[in-house]
């Protein structure tokens, strides 16, 4: 199953505003969304930057056909209640 992972800028800049710890990387998986606060990586994968954007505004990002570990993973509501 393909997982495309990026890194959420909106999280971040909300954890340096306000000091809270929310998950910053965004995993689309098998039509759904998770957070996490960390991803491992368990084969190859690519890194993506083709001019274009995700439907979520993300211009770089990773790809990859192999099993991963999220680490500290929820859901978007979750994430925005840390």
């Amino acid at each position: 199953m393909q997982s495309i992972i990026h890194v959420n800028r909106q999280s971040i800049a909300l954890n340096a505003k306000d000091g809270k710890n929310r998950p910053v990387y965004t995993v689309k998986q098998g039509g759904k969304t998770i957070y996490a606060e960390q991803v491992n990586l368990s084969g190859a994968s690519q890194l993506v930057y083709n001019g274009t954007q995700l439907g979520c505004g993300a211009r770089a990002w990773v790809e990859t056909n192999h099993p991963i570990e999220l680490i500290g993973q929820c859901t978007f509501q979750e994430s925005r209640a840390v």
